[in-house]
């Protein structure tokens, strides 16, 4: 029902008065509207009350008794004393509050009501204004850059796509890092210098293209008609303005990442093209930053496997790592073939009860640092099996797997210190062996946190040593008693005079500092027997002398062999 078509309510009401300018005002708002005349104690209410509430139509005897039940419960006791106030008393100009209201959707979402009183000429009140608005919705431009934010991005997407025909790219740029600004230089210069950064970008844009800033540190545009050709010239010109960025109180340095994603052909609506165009700036940063990576399908199936695998392993770990297990491969003195103790290696169950491979998951926990609770409970298990163990054989050794994440945690040393007091295990028996998965760049520190290891009496492997970030750099300035060598350089040891003399004077330098070397990926006899005879190796570690295996299949093998 229009409001021009509202029940006559005579001709002195100020409603009947106002409805003309009532209407044009309520076809230009998407807030919800009404008027209350005092003489007649009826309610002039928006057409949205009606199409979002069921209201009966424009007019209504007390529209505060047809609100509450789509009011917050925490909140009625605010609403109602608001309106109370507005209807019962007279010595107010306006009234204002906060509250929650059920939305069409189903979900309760913050509005504002302000009521305003409007008195004649001789001071008697005349009639009652008010407005409920969505707090979501009444910001539509950005206060720091002064573009418009991510609602209006959204609603002129919409628009953009509505027409079928229409085909063209979302765009969505990430500034790389930016926290880092603001946490260098403090908020005021990092708004100053997203202000730069807006305009830049705006700059270099072709006329036809809006730039919105849609988040923090996120800017987002859609190019009608674009092919992905364009779109990389265009980021191309963003990069280059992103390379300085001037006007502000100093000079920084600053770069962009962007995603793209395509319609019609990726998506037709905008929640999925926008959420496409995300996951490629996401990938886009993975692979090094300052670049743009065009959505694939094949590519965010795998990135939604990732992170479906990533949520597995944290609800595992908040079961006390109960998907997870250890298996243990044998390491053995290299001149006899006799066992001197194992490595502890991690494994975990995926949800259909397969077996993840290692390479998929751990690199993983160490990105998203899950690997610090669980490299507690790897390092647990490990030294009570060891423990257990060494009932039968006293100097057995164990091996156990640490990264750099796990050093720079301040509770770590304590954590190992108290595990090694209260499981009662001899120190000297473990070996800790630093994985190679990311660099070593504070030297110092890490040679710092392995001193106190040492002078507990647990030795330090340098694991897999000649590939990654393992060096003879490594050996320099490392702090280790044990050097492992990568199983790439045994693969061809028997074919290849290279590796064979590379793998023999790698030996030869080690020893000569005085470190001992582990040789990994050991899987035949004549290379065991070359190592053990030609290269003077000190322990062997491979499938030769047995896979990794589960706690219960190492000990029935450990027994028979004693």
């Amino acid at each position: 029902m229009s409001v021009q078509d509202i029940p006559q309510i005579g001709e002195s009401s100020p409603l009947n008065k106002i409805k003309d300018y009532f209407n044009a005002l309520q076809n230009s708002t998407e807030n919800y509207l009404f008027v209350v005349d005092f003489e007649t104690n009826k309610f002039l209410i928006s057409d949205n009350f009606i199409t979002d509430f069921d209201f009966p139509s424009n007019i209504v005897d007390d529209i505060s008794e047809l609100l509450i039940p789509f009011v917050h419960a925490e909140d009625r006791e605010t609403y109602e004393e608001a309106m109370r106030t507005a209807i019962e008393e007279s010595d107010f100009s306006s009234i204002s509050c906060d509250f929650r209201l059920l939305r069409i959707n189903g979900e309760y979402g913050w509005v504002n009501l302000r009521v305003s009183l409007c008195m004649d000429e001789y001071g008697q009140q005349k009639f009652l204004s008010g407005i409920i608005s969505r707090m979501d919705i009444e910001v539509k431009a950005d206060f720091v850059t002064g573009l418009l934010n991510r609602n209006s991005f959204y609603a002129e997407l919409q628009e953009e796509l509505s027409d079928e025909t229409h085909h063209g790219a979302v765009v969505v740029i990430g500034l790389d890092n930016f926290n880092v600004i603001n946490e260098t230089y403090g908020h005021h210069f990092g708004d100053a210098a997203l202000r730069q950064i807006a305009q830049n970008i705006t700059n270099v844009l072709p006329p036809d293209i809006k730039l919105y800033k849609i988040a923090s540190h996120l800017f987002g545009m859609f190019m009608p008609d674009a092919m992905p050709e364009e779109v990389e010239i265009i980021f191309s010109s963003v990069q280059l303005c992103m390379r300085e960025i001037r006007n502000v109180e100093d000079t920084i340095y600053c770069t962009a990442s962007a995603g793209a994603a395509f319609y019609p052909h990726d998506a037709h609506d905008y929640v999925t093209l926008i959420r496409y165009a995300e996951v490629a700036l996401e990938i886009a940063r993975q692979k090094g930053r300052d670049q743009i990576s065009f959505f694939e399908k094949e590519t965010y199936d795998r990135w939604r496997y990732d992170i479906g695998m990533q949520n597995l392993m944290q609800n595992s770990i908040a079961r006390g790592c109960e998907d997870f297990f250890l298996c243990y491969q044998p390491q053995v003195n290299a001149k006899d073939g006799s066992l001197l103790g194992a490595e502890a290696l991690l494994r975990w169950y995926d949800k259909d009860g397969s077996v993840v491979a290692p390479m998929q998951f751990i690199p993983m926990l160490e990105k998203s640092r899950m690997i610090i609770p669980v490299g507690h409970w790897i390092i647990e298990n490990a030294v009570i099996t060891a423990k257990k163990w060494q009932k039968f054989m006293p100097d057995f050794q164990m091996s156990i797997n640490i990264s750099l994440y796990q050093l720079e945690e301040r509770m770590f040393y304590p954590f190992v210190k108290d595990c090694i007091e209260r499981h009662d295990i001899d120190p000297r028996t473990l070996t800790f062996e630093l994985t190679e998965s990311q660099s070593v760049y504070d030297w110092e520190f890490v040679n710092k946190q392995f001193s106190e290891f040492h002078e507990l009496g647990i030795k330090i492997a340098m694991d897999d040593f000649g590939t990654g970030y393992s060096s003879l750099g490594f050996l320099k300035n490392f702090n280790c008693n044990i050097i492992k060598i990568d199983r790439m350089f045994v693969q061809d040891l028997l074919t290849s005079s290279f590796d064979r003399n590379l793998v023999k004077y790698t030996i030869m330098l080690c020893h000569s500092i005085g470190m001992e070397v582990c040789i990994e990926g050991v899987e035949e006899e004549e290379a065991y027997i070359y190592l053990r005879d030609e290269c003077d190796a000190d322990q062997i570690q491979g499938f030769y002398f047995g896979r990794p295996e589960t706690e219960e299949v190492f000990v029935r093998r450990f027994k028979k062999k004693s």
